[in-house]
């Protein structure tokens, strides 16, 4: 399996599209289409194997915390997108920290406010500071331990020549994305074909995911989150 740089992808794209030599795709307009690419196959492949992108995280707690920073701990989370917090407190006891259902978290709060409890923590998602979405947990921390949060983060970005697009096995579908791009802004002969590959190389891209399920169960799991959260 290839990971490809930047560098190799830009020349790539520069040779099979003769493009080495003209201004009319600048080099930061290059880029700008690779990462392009990325954020859509990014897209596509949460929307059909979440676990692609799955990454763990310990952080510290203390006695009396409350709020959880997600930009400090986690600062390449995918849309806010937490898939499993376990926390590990005295003694090395371990349990899930669940997410509180929509109905009951304001509740749940007011109770852990004014009354003193032995609830398992739990947690909602909270946006008090603009650029800053935080986890409240309920109650606040009795002791000190670690969370384990495994959530989702994105797909690596391009910048310098050496960094690496992190999705090789639909590296096709990044050259051919960047291929349509800019085909169509030069109004190329080849732009129809270009795009039918491109939507050939999203088509696998898709099978490949949909079968790419842990267990060897071909049937994709449905998220019955917001389902849940209602019962």
């Amino acid at each position: 399996m290839k990971f490809w740089t930047w560098a190799e992808i830009r020349e790539k794209i520069e040779a099979e599209c003769d493009i080495q030599d003209e201004d009319f795709i600048r080099p930061t307009e290059l880029l700008a289409l690779a990462n392009e690419a990325i954020d859509e196959a990014e897209a596509e492949i949460h929307s059909l194997y979440e676990d692609y992108f799955i990454k763990p995280v310990s952080i510290p707690v203390a006695a009396g915390n409350e709020y959880l920073s997600i930009p400090t701990y986690m600062p390449d989370i995918y849309a806010d997108k937490i898939r499993n917090i376990l926390f590990t407190g005295v003694g090395n006891t371990v349990y899930e920290v669940k997410r509180i259902k929509e109905t009951l978290k304001f509740a749940k709060k007011a109770v852990a406010d004014t009354q003193t409890t032995t609830d398992l923590y739990e947690y909602f998602p909270v946006n008090r500071t603009p650029g800053n979405p935080e986890m409240l947990f309920v109650p606040k921390f009795r002791e000190a331990g670690t969370l384990t949060v495994w959530y989702l983060r994105n797909a690596n970005r391009l910048a310098a020549d050496t960094d690496v697009c992190d999705i090789p096995e639909f590296i096709n579908f990044i050259f051919a994305h960047m291929k349509v791009k800019i085909y169509a802004k030069e109004g190329h002969p080849g732009y129809q074909e270009a795009f039918q590959r491109l939507e050939m190389e999203r088509e696998r891209m898709n099978a490949v995911l949909s079968n790419r399920v842990p267990d060897g169960d071909n049937l994709l799991e449905s998220d019955t989150s917001a389902y849940d959260e209602m019962n």
